[in-house]
């Protein structure tokens, strides 16, 4: 029987152009004064992006900071520093303009500003219950994390790559405004592409679904896979670029309302190691092994409802069951859209990873045996599980 709890408190403004009404919108949280956090890289400078956000809070009388210290894997310690900074000029809400790393930082920031203690012990000795943090303003430039739409950020610190979720995480308002997503390359935008996809297909898959996050989902899987090779051959084409942003705002509602699966949890020994790699690369250099594994997992424990799903992803993606073909449709589908994209010969090696390093990886993924990633893994999947699937990125 159907048992689940639904919750989605951000203001959601979404398309082309809708950046404007951050100057009139009455959804913006009250205060004279944000922080507005934004990624090392200098692109969103660049691109002109931060001197229009702060013009158009400007023009409504409000003073603005900017903490530009963000980096791809937000770090613990970048947390602790841009808190620092809104404690000492007193901000009233923070404004996060970028992807996911600078998103997920923001909610961090937000939460950590409220105590003087460092962001990740406060968090483990549960200071945080209870507290509300600061009102945050999501602004993505980038379409795959959907971070706008759920109240969760992912850290490293010195343990690795960490998952936090606090009721205050979620965005008080996001404007999703997909004019913004134009400057990515076309590399930057099928792997944040490829990132929303499997944030949609695992949270389809995930114990923790529920009616809302399946539709979420299975749109966001037909979004990606027609849209995304579209995006990535033309950068500048508007309509595939509002597709991919709104699929990555679903699949990002969908975490909200679902959980990811322990394919997450395999990432983070990539994305966590402190070697700069992207979280939505590592997604697609895991994803072949590992769903050819829960795949094989799924038959083997007789898993007749994951095995249904995947095929109900699989035509979500245009690709439907034939019992002539030899793999499976999903995994058809899978690389088909890899090869779309360009991402087909993407290689662990070439991001610096090596097979000596395995039994680390493995390691680093079995530390999060008892999170939900696992608990909410459809199939029971062991260590050797694991092992096989990281061995299988390396057999390409």
């Amino acid at each position: 029987m159907l048992s689940f709890t639904f919750r989605l408190p951000t203001s959601l403004i979404f398309g082309p152009g809708r950046l404007n009404e951050l100057e009139s919108t009455p959804l913006l949280p009250k205060g004279n004064k944000a922080l507005i956090v934004i990624g090392a890289s200098g692109n969103i400078l660049r691109q002109g992006y931060l001197a229009r956000v702060q013009g158009l809070l400007g023009a409504r009388g409000i003073q603005t900071v900017v903490f530009d210290g963000v980096r791809a894997n937000p770090r613990t310690e970048d947390i602790d520093a841009a808190a620092a900074q809104a404690r000492s000029m007193g901000v009233e809400f923070i404004v996060a303009l970028g992807g996911g790393s600078v998103i997920d930082s923001a909610k961090a920031i937000s939460l950590a500003a409220t105590k003087e203690a460092p962001f990740w012990s406060a968090f483990a000795a549960q200071s945080y219950e209870g507290v509300n943090a600061l009102p945050l303003v999501a602004i993505p430039t980038t379409a795959g994390t959907g971070s706008e739409g759920n109240g969760a950020a992912l850290i490293c610190g010195e343990p690795g790559k960490r998952g936090f979720i606090h009721p205050s995480f979620f965005p008080t308002l996001a404007i999703v405004d997909p004019e913004l997503t134009a400057s990515m390359p076309a590399r930057l935008t099928a792997v944040t592409g490829m990132d929303a996809f499997f944030h949609a297909v695992e949270c389809f898959l995930s114990l923790g679904r529920q009616p809302m996050s399946d539709m979420l989902c299975l749109e966001a899987a037909h979004l990606v896979t027609r849209f995304l090779p579209q995006a990535v051959e033309q950068g500048d084409d508007i309509n595939a670029r509002t597709a991919l942003a709104w699929a990555s705002s679903a699949a990002g509602m969908a975490l909200a309302l679902s959980s990811p699966i322990s394919q997450h949890a395999l990432e983070y020994s990539f994305s966590g190691s402190g070697r700069g790699s992207e979280h939505g690369a590592g997604l697609v250099m895991l994803s072949r092994p590992y769903f050819t594994r829960l795949i094989e997992l799924a038959q083997a424990q007789g898993d007749e409802d994951t095995l249904d799903r995947l095929l109900n992803l699989s035509v979500a993606m245009g690709f439907g069951a034939d019992e002539d073909d030899e793999a499976h449709p999903f995994l058809m589908g899978l690389q088909a859209l890899l090869e779309a994209t360009g991402l087909d010969g993407l290689r662990a090696e070439d991001m610096g990873f090596s097979a000596d390093e395995i039994p680390a990886y493995v390691a680093a993924a079995m530390q999060h045996k008892g999170a939900r990633n696992f608990t909410n893994t459809p199939v029971s999947m062991g260590e050797a599980d694991v092992q096989a699937i990281f061995e299988g990125v390396f057999k390409r």
